[in-house]
């Protein structure tokens, strides 16, 4: 990797969020550029967990002085400050464009990059949603899900959800950079829920990792009545995984965006750590 996009919110006093830090310590790790896109995008929800209020795209000159305009600001001056410490190449791209939407810009954005970083909390709402459909259906590049109480990246234990489909085999392949400096990968497939040879393609995705220098072992769950991400995400705590990696799916891209059952349970839950999507 040797660029890293991450997408900020406005931060609350003078903490950089999960999502930040982690863009931070992978872009350190990877020996990338770190590029930031800084927007105050999400409206607060009753019941979910702490995250960044929302009013408005910033644009105008009468906001510009306002709290959350200032904020926006600090965003940038802690992100610079912290990645400057850090020895971390950093760029602050431009979110405000009157042509262009944020999808469309975060889009545009990740073409010519390896990886976006956004922080989620909890379940995504609409207007965070919409950015990271954006980014991982409009793209082809992979998005990794930072959720609250993530500690900074680091070659830990990594667990990758597998079912032979093409978004699986593109996941693997996006996140090899990744793979490479684990301490530990484990290979798990749901077989309750698609028919598909295990252990053998298991197996082979084992052989196949040990000619990039990835030692990894191979593991089969049965999801009973919970959902497959449930299963997943369940699995991935059970064996003290730091992320977890999957394949991302949809159908109908062009119409109304109808996400696979894995895909649209992580998207549903609280994970506990990141979650890295390609599709």
């Amino acid at each position: 990797m040797k660029d890293v996009l991450a997408f900020l919110s406005p931060t609350h006093g003078d903490a950089l969020s999960p999502g930040a830090q982690y863009a931070l310590a992978l872009a350190r790790a990877q020996g990338a550029v770190l590029s930031v896109l800084v927007a105050d995008i999400d409206a607060p929800h009753a019941g979910s967990p702490s995250e960044p209020n929302a009013e408005s795209n910033e644009g105008t000159d009468t906001r510009r002085s306002t709290p959350r305009f200032q904020q926006l600001n600090t965003t940038r001056e802690l992100i610079l400050g912290a990645a400057k410490l850090a020895g971390i190449p950093c760029e602050i791209l431009r979110s405000e464009d009157r042509i262009a939407s944020l999808r469309e810009r975060i889009i545009e954005s990740l073409l010519v990059r390896d990886v976006l970083v956004i922080d989620v909390y909890g379940p995504v709402q609409s207007r965070r949603r919409d950015l990271i459909d954006g980014a991982l259906f409009g793209t082809g590049r992979p998005v990794v899900l930072v959720p609250p109480g993530t500690q900074a990246f680091g070659n830990g234990n990594v667990v990758i959800a597998w079912d032979a489909s093409r978004s699986a085999v593109r996941a693997v392949h996006d996140a090899l950079p990744l793979l490479r400096g684990a301490h530990h990968v484990t290979i798990v497939s749901v077989i309750d829920d698609k028919a598909f040879p295990v252990p053998q393609l298991g197996d082979a995705l084992c052989r196949y990792l040990a000619r990039w220098n990835i030692e990894a072992e191979f593991s089969s769950v049965e999801r009973g009545d919970s959902s497959v991400g449930a299963t997943l995400l369940s699995f991935a705590h059970k064996t003290n995984a730091d992320l977890l990696v999957m394949g991302g799916f949809a159908h109908g891209i062009e119409q109304a965006l109808m996400l696979g059952s894995a895909t649209c349970d992580i998207f549903q839950a609280y994970p506990e750590i990141p979650v890295f999507m390609s599709h």
